[in-house]
């Protein structure tokens, strides 16, 4: 929920991040509580159908999916079998209940309570520089390999100035040191450990982000930050929306995109996208100036 701070608009939050079969009957209890008139049932899942059929939202309007249509009042179609951009998907339900689309852009902000607790704890932190995010929970399909970050780490270093960051997520910890250590100028080099809301402002102020085809992509390019994205196997149609910070690399391969977990012709489509190449497109969109880091 810190991701949305700053939007003012939402009046509350109900938390759930548990499986337990409890604690889905304690939200449903929250859920009859509020007495919602109106409920947009985002997630296909039955799970997500049930929750507001026992909650006593009165209307209820999501896609028939998963053998749910009956516990919704109102469903919407699918559109007929295409690739169907995610944001374009979801728009669709707003407007079943004539909900103008004011932004079809996804924004963020960082608010100031965000931005001096990251001062507090990274003072370190500060003037240009260039963000990595290099893990993907989807798997390791997604991941450009760890000697390609290594190689355009240093790239940026010198072409630049400006340091690297490296932010893992859970568990990603080992593959940062192999990025960090796989490089010639290690020293420019730093793995900073950060919640969500760190991250948000980290990537706020960056110069620049590049990324594996996984969610912080879309929270900098939100922040209004230039975010090169390396697609993998993944089918593009699916991720796009109105944003001019996001610049997006693929390899024109005939297996591409296949979006399978697995690879049996060792990855080819990360692996055929080079450090270089990647430079050159960052070049392009910050220019060939170096950057001061103070």
């Amino acid at each position: 929920m810190h991701l949305y701070n700053g939007l003012d608009i939402f009046d509350r939050f109900i938390p759930y991040n548990s499986r337990s079969l409890v604690r889905f009957l304690d939200l449903v209890g929250s859920v009859r509580e509020g007495r919602f008139a109106r409920g947009i049932v985002l997630p296909h899942s039955f799970r997500s159908a049930l929750l507001f059929f026992l909650g006593r939202v009165q209307e209820r309007i999501g896609y028939d999916r998963n053998k749910r249509g009956m516990m919704l009042t109102t469903t919407v179609n699918e559109q007929p079998a295409r690739p169907e951009p995610t944001v374009e998907h979801y728009l669709r339900l707003l407007d079943v209940v004539v909900a103008p689309r004011t932004v079809e852009t996804p924004f963020l902000r960082v608010t100031d309570d965000e931005e001096r607790r990251f001062d507090d704890r990274f003072a370190e932190v500060g003037g240009a520089y260039v963000v990595f995010i290099f893990g993907a929970q989807y798997g390791p399909s997604k991941c450009w390999p760890d000697s390609h970050f290594s190689q355009l780490a240093d790239l940026l270093v010198e072409r630049f100035s400006m340091p690297v960051y490296l932010l893992p997520a859970k568990g990603e910890e080992e593959i940062a040191r192999r990025i960090r250590d796989g490089a010639r100028h290690s020293e420019r080099i730093e793995i900073k450990d950060m919640d969500v809301r760190e991250l948000k402002v980290c990537l706020a102020r960056a110069k620049l982000v590049v990324t594996n085809d996984t969610g912080p992509r879309h929270i900098s390019a939100a922040l209004s930050v230039p975010t090169i994205v390396i697609l993998g196997p993944m089918d593009e149609r699916y991720t796009i929306y109105q944003n001019s910070f996001t610049y997006c690399m693929s390899k024109d391969l005939p297996c591409r995109p296949c979006n399978r977990k697995r690879c049996d012709r060792d990855h080819e489509c990360l692996k055929g996208i080079g450090p270089g190449e990647v430079l050159h497109k960052a070049e392009e969109v910050l220019g060939e100036r170096p950057f001061s880091a103070d």
